[in-house]
């Protein structure tokens, strides 16, 4: 019986690291985090139903194949951030690449909107050299 509740222990936190994102603690954390790459910032709050959607959304991406990193902020628990970089209307988000805010949003998006977007934000640059590369 040990065995089996050890197994299912391990799976849980195997699933919670699959399909979770790290939290944003306070603002030292948050510039070390964005400093570099394409990442996504959603401010949340632990109440907030809109809020636990945008996070089932966000989780189906491909973090991978999209080359992009998702990290939260409790709007509860990091009010520095919040008053730096937020709003307290959530769910809230920020595009960002190499510590540069690229676009903010308040409010829910939909998968259709989120793969749009982070093809905006993150994926133009390749779309236009392959773009220019096909008028050779």
């Amino acid at each position: 019986m040990k065995r089996v509740m050890g197994v299912g222990i391990g799976i849980l936190l195997m699933g919670s690291a699959l399909f979770g994102f790290e939290h944003i603690k306070d603002l030292k954390d948050f510039s070390k985090k964005t400093a570099k790459g394409n990442v996504i910032v959603e401010f949340y709050g632990t109440w907030c139903g809109p809020c636990k959607e945008m996070k089932k959304n966000l989780q189906k991406i491909n973090r991978r194949k999209e080359k992009v990193k998702i990290y939260q902020v409790d709007i509860d628990k990091a009010q520095d951030v919040v008053d730096m970089y937020g709003t307290p209307q959530v769910p809230a988000i920020l595009y960002m690449k190499d510590g540069e805010i690229l676009q903010g949003y308040v409010g829910l998006k939909m998968m259709p909107e989120l793969k749009s977007d982070i093809k905006r934000y993150f994926h133009t640059k390749s779309l236009q050299v392959a773009s220019q590369d096909k008028q050779k």
